[in-house]
């Protein structure tokens, strides 16, 4: 990443690198504003050598092993732990099977080199939009846990994100796991990211789709086309009536097309993305539909 900055070094800071939670939340509360928390850092690292951030306190805290969990529990669902990196997770048999669009994000997600560092918490807390991680997890009502010396909390990864490079985390606080819940095994998944030439997404899309004879659940999460990744609720609505499944795709494509607030940048126009959502909503909803 490289935002045409001059500098090629990284500014003067304390490096810490604690060997347990509290100690790490211990250094968050003593240096503040500070410092900043790097697990990976592959977004951290090139922030600081572009001055766009310059912590005086760097707290790695990748080899705190309260933090390299990876487990699912029936009925309970996947906990991911904060240093658990891209590459750990497409290795991870169960996140294929079971939670198939966020496997296929981590896919998706830049290259080899950067997928053994990167994070997938680390993807969220930077929270640009055109990162892909945070989409499957909220098509799939993930939340983040929370911690600090005092307080734990959790809030779902939808609210934790509020726009452009700001989240929901107050000083002093650390996002030690992300939490998946439990979904059936009937519900189909799935992520498409179109891009042109870079890593950066002129549109990513995950799907999630539950449909029996009992139930039926539908979220479609976007992103790359506004500040924050957005749901087409509208266009989620359509696919819970009855009727002809194909036809039922075809109008919800457009709808969401219509719905969702979208952008202009110097990497697409609005009208085009916009002809992207529809092309991208139908082809990824027929392609679940066909293995319902």
């Amino acid at each position: 990443m490289s935002f045409g900055s001059p500098y090629f070094t990284l500014p003067e800071f304390t490096y810490h690198k604690p060997k347990t939670l509290r100690e790490a939340l211990e250094l968050l509360e003593k240096y503040g504003d500070e410092a900043k928390v790097m697990a990976g850092g592959v977004g951290l690292i090139p922030f600081m050598k572009e001055r766009l951030i310059s912590p005086t306190h760097v707290i790695d805290i990748k080899e705190i092993a309260e933090l390299k969990k990876l487990e699912y529990k029936k009925g309970e669902g996947l906990t991911i732990g904060a240093t658990i990196t891209f590459s750990e997770l497409e290795k991870y048999q169960l996140l294929k099977e079971k939670y198939r669009a966020l496997y296929q994000a981590v896919k998706l997600a830049s290259d080899n080199i950067i997928r053994n560092r990167a994070t997938l918490i680390g993807n969220i807390c930077e929270a640009i939009p055109w990162v892909d991680g945070p989409i499957p997890l909220i098509a799939y009502g993930a939340e983040v846990e929370i911690k600090s010396l005092d307080e734990v909390r959790r809030t779902p990864v939808a609210d934790f994100i509020k726009g452009p490079v700001e989240i929901d985390l107050k000083p002093g606080e650390i996002v030690t796991s992300i939490h998946l819940p439990d979904i059936p095994e009937e519900a189909k998944s799935g992520f498409l990211k179109f891009n042109t030439g870079s890593e950066f997404a002129l549109l990513n899309i995950a799907a999630y789709l539950l449909i029996t004879a009992k139930k039926k659940d539908v979220r479609l999460v976007y992103g790359a086309i506004s500040s924050k990744p957005a749901r087409a609720l509208e266009a989620e609505k359509i696919l819970l009536r009855d009727g002809d499944l194909n036809a039922l795709i075809s109008m919800a494509a457009i709808k969401a097309s219509e719905e969702l607030e979208v952008i202009s940048d110097v990497l697409a126009s609005e009208d085009y993305r916009r002809h992207l959502i529809k092309i991208l909503t139908m082809k990824l909803l027929k392609e679940l539909v066909e293995e319902v």
